[in-house]
Parts: structure tokens; C-alpha cells; sequence
């Protein structure tokens, strides 16, 4: 897993991705309120050697802090989109 992050007007987010053939798809993992990236940490050992593979620390959760929260769910949506 290669740690990238995007640079928002609220703050910058991390995320983790491993890219092993663009022609199969993604498993995005989204941890819930309070959790971060390690919440997925057998999931992605399990998956990233098989398929892509991408989880972020949401924003204001762990290495995505600080982080402002006058953001919207949309805004969220978004920043997942273009990464």
C-alpha cells in the first residue's frame, strides 16, 4: 500500500492505495465514525495482492487532522471521487 494525500480547503486528507492492474476494480474501504485505515487492516492484507485496493482516514480522523468541519457530505463525496 502506497500512503498518498490530497490537499482540501479544510485540510489534508490521507489515504492508502495499491493499484495492481487498472483493468480490475477497486475495493474501497470506508471506516465508520471514530475509526480509521486499520479498521480494514486484515481486509486489506487478505485483498491487496488480489485486486486494487484504496482506504482513507475520513476527514478529522486519524492522520487526517486537523481537518475544519465546515464541510458537507457532498463535499466528502467528491474528494473520494477525484482520488
Amino acid at each position: 500500500m502506497t500512503e498518498n494525500s490530497y490537499k482540501t480547503r479544510c485540510g489534508c486528507i490521507h489515504y492508502f492505495v495499491n493499484i495492481i492492474d487498472k483493468q480490475k476494480i477497486t475495493l474501497v474501504f470506508l471506516p465508520g465514525l471514530t475509526a480509521d485505515h486499520r479498521l480494514f487492516e486484515k481486509q486489506i492484507e487478505y485483498f491487496e495482492k488480489k485486486q486494487n485496493v484504496f482506504v482513507w482516514d475520513a476527514p478529522s480522523h486519524a492522520l487526517s487532522r486537523p481537518f475544519t468541519n465546515n464541510y458537507s457530505l457532498s463535499d466528502m463525496a467528491e474528494w473520494l471521487y477525484l482520488h
